[in-house]
């Protein structure tokens, strides 16, 4: 009898061997370290897929130097309650040559903000985004410009500004 029941939890225990005993796989979702998002720190890790041109390297882990004309690409989801942020520096070195730089802001090739700097310094822009002119779930372009940049000089390329961050964000 004892043989019989032994026998019996042996062709139980064989019928369970190929039964998942564990836990289902845990569903995760897989962050894109490149996509693009609305906003963009010059100093993150993705920080060049969103530049198109005019955007040089990164100098001291924060900023970045720019030409005359900068252009990126953000991507933006709903446009509800948006808003247009912009850390940006007028250096010496343009303004004392120029005495006056004037900046455009433009969107989606639209020109939607002009800036008169007197005076070298950094600067914050904070102010609603310009929801007609945005495309919700897409792409959109932000071009920034100054009228009168350092030329480029030997190895050194044209500079304009220097930018620490800009996009979109909720506001």
């Amino acid at each position: 009898m004892r043989w019989a029941v032994l026998v019996g939890l042996a062709v139980l225990g064989g019928c369970h061997g190929d039964v998942a005993v564990s836990p289902p796989e845990q569903q995760r979702t897989q962050l894109d370290p490149t996509a693009l998002g609305p906003f963009v720190r010059m100093s993150q890790i993705n920080a060049e897929r969103h530049f198109v041109s005019g955007v040089y390297q990164l100098e001291d882990n924060a900023w970045r130097w720019c030409g005359g004309k900068a252009v990126l690409r953000v991507r933006l989801g709903t446009l509800d309650g948006l808003k247009f942020l912009m850390k940006h520096a007028v250096p010496v070195q343009v303004i004392g040559r120029a005495k006056t730089v004037r900046m455009r802001l433009l969107i989606n090739g639209k020109p939607w903000e002009e800036m008169v700097y007197e005076k070298d310094g950094i600067y914050e822009i904070q102010k609603p985004a310009p929801v007609k002119w945005l495309q919700p779930n897409a792409e959109n372009v932000i071009t920034i410009e100054v009228d009168k940049p350092l030329p480029a000089q030997g190895d050194r390329p044209e500079m304009g500004f220097i930018l620490v961050h800009v996009g979109f964000q909720p506001g």
